[in-house]
Order: C-alpha cells, then sequence, then structure tokens
C-alpha cells in the first residue's frame, strides 16, 4: 500500500476551538451567496486585500500553526497527518521556525545571513549563505534545494497582482467563533482548488484558519489549517542563530538548481 505523490497545495489569493456550525437547513438563512449577474462578491475581494495588507505591515509576530492534511492511497482510502509550526518573526530578516509532523521534526533558523535546516531527534543540520530578506531566502531555498517553508503564503501575500483573476467565485459564507474570536468566514473558487478562509473581526484582520480543497487529484484531499497568533511579540537575536554543540553534525543540502540565489557551505 502506497501513498500517491502529494501535491504541493498552496494559497493562490488576491492582493494575499469552538468553531461556527452552520446546519444544512441553516444555509439558505445563513449564507450570502453571489448576486445572479457575477459569482464574485465584491465584499470577499476587499477583505483579502484589507487582511493582506494588515500581513505585509506586521514588523514582527509569533504564530503557532496547526493543520492536517489528506493523502490518498492508491487504494482510494484517505489517510490524514498532521503538523505543527511554531514561528517567530522579526521583519525583514529574523527567522525560525520548529516543524514536528506525526513522523519527523525539523528547525530552521535564518538570521539574515545564514539559513540553517537541523534534525533534532539526530543532531544533523546543515547551514548555507542566504539572501539578506525573508522573502529572497524562501525563493531561494525553494529554487536551489527543493525545500518548501510551511505557511510560505504568510510572506507572499499580495505579491502577485493578477492573483485574482484566477478567482472564479467568491462569496461571504457568515460568521464564526472560532476559539473565543469573531471571525468571518468566506469561500472560493478557482480552477483545480476550492478555498475557504476566515478572518478575524476588527481592526486585526488576520486569518484564523483556511480550508483548501483540491479538486483535480484523486479523492479531492484537503488541507485545514488552525492560526494562533502573538503580533506583540518581540523574539530577541539569539532566537534566529543556530550554534552548534558537540553533538551537532554538519552535513550538506543537495543542489537541485544552480543560481546565484544562495552560496552553498558553511559559515566563515
Amino acid at each position: 500500500m502506497t501513498l500517491q505523490p502529494k501535491r504541493r497545495i498552496a494559497l493562490m489569493l488576491a492582493g494575499l476551538a469552538l468553531s461556527g456550525v452552520v446546519l444544512a437547513e441553516d444555509l439558505e438563512s445563513t449564507v450570502v451567496t453571489p448576486t445572479e449577474t457575477s459569482a464574485i462578491d465584491p465584499a470577499a475581494m476587499q477583505a483579502l486585500e484589507r487582511m493582506g495588507a494588515y500581513l505585509r505591515e506586521l514588523p514582527s509576530f509569533n504564530l503557532r500553526a496547526d493543520d492536517a492534511i489528506d493523502e490518498v492511497l492508491d487504494s482510494g482510502q484517505k489517510i490524514q497527518l498532521t503538523k505543527t509550526v511554531e514561528l517567530q518573526v522579526r521583519k525583514p530578516d529574523r527567522l525560525h521556525a520548529a516543524i514536528t509532523t506525526d513522523r519527523k521534526a525539523r528547525e530552521i533558523f535564518f538570521d539574515g545571513k545564514h539559513f540553517t535546516l537541523l534534525a533534532p531527534e539526530t543532531r544533523y543540520f546543515a547551514t548555507v549563505e542566504a539572501p539578506p530578506t525573508i522573502g529572497e531566502m524562501l525563493t531561494a531555498v525553494e529554487t536551489r534545494y527543493g525545500i518548501e517553508f510551511p505557511l510560505v503564503d504568510l510572506f507572499r501575500w499580495g505579491e502577485d497582482a493578477e492573483a485574482a483573476a484566477d478567482i472564479q467565485e467568491a462569496m461571504w459564507v457568515g460568521t464564526s467563533n472560532l476559539a473565543g474570536q469573531m471571525a468571518d468566514h468566506y469561500a472560493f473558487r478557482q480552477d483545480e482548488i476550492d478555498w475557504q478562509i476566515w478572518i478575524a473581526q476588527g481592526e486585526a484582520p488576520l486569518p484564523l484558519r483556511y480550508v483548501i480543497t483540491t479538486k483535480d487529484e484523486p479523492g479531492e484531499p484537503q488541507y485545514m489549517a488552525n492560526l494562533a497568533w502573538d503580533t506583540q511579540a518581540k523574539p530577541a537575536d539569539a532566537v534566529f542563530t543556530f550554534t552548534p554543540s558537540k553533538d551537532d553534525h554538519p552535513i550538506a543540502i543537495v543542489v537541485q538548481d544552480e543560481t546565484p540565489a544562495m552560496q552553498e557551505g558553511a559559515p566563515k
């Protein structure tokens, strides 16, 4: 029994617990649907733009994300895998991530000069020189080393001005209570994915939950993430720098694409 290859799931966004329960018989009264002349509710698009603008202006934050993703077996049966990501971020050039899955753990350090990937269980680590900003670093490690960073969309929200053209339907679903925080629930449709997002009400329109359904894969696997934010956090410099101990063992990262964006090697 083998798992089908997992497709990279990413939000293609414009501009970018106690959950509200809506019974089927209540949908007509609680869901605001698009008009007959347009499948896109302008208010839903404006909510994405407002959220994206707020995210881009955050100078620093801590974030915990608990997510679950479906893997579809050759037989068609779905297997759910979970992951927890804890981020500490200080823009424009500091990032630390602790990632724990059902199968392994990884830790990432970025101090504005070097990117380090650590396997805490084995104490193997790899360090390479990196570009000076978080955005450039994320692009470089994905392009050269094939490393896909969790929650990367949070750092790229709104970069693609043409992304709105991919959205075919957009609507406000209703209001939800997520762990005591009120949020507006929106639903969007594109060619290959359906996705939903819950955006906090008030002056801090943070994404609190999103769900992505991949329609063009067998079994239509789904991804869901719940996000808990601390926008007042100010992580210290030491959080972002990896200092190896005598028990840590350096290894090399396999280069997938030779580009000048990053130079392989340990810090000098």
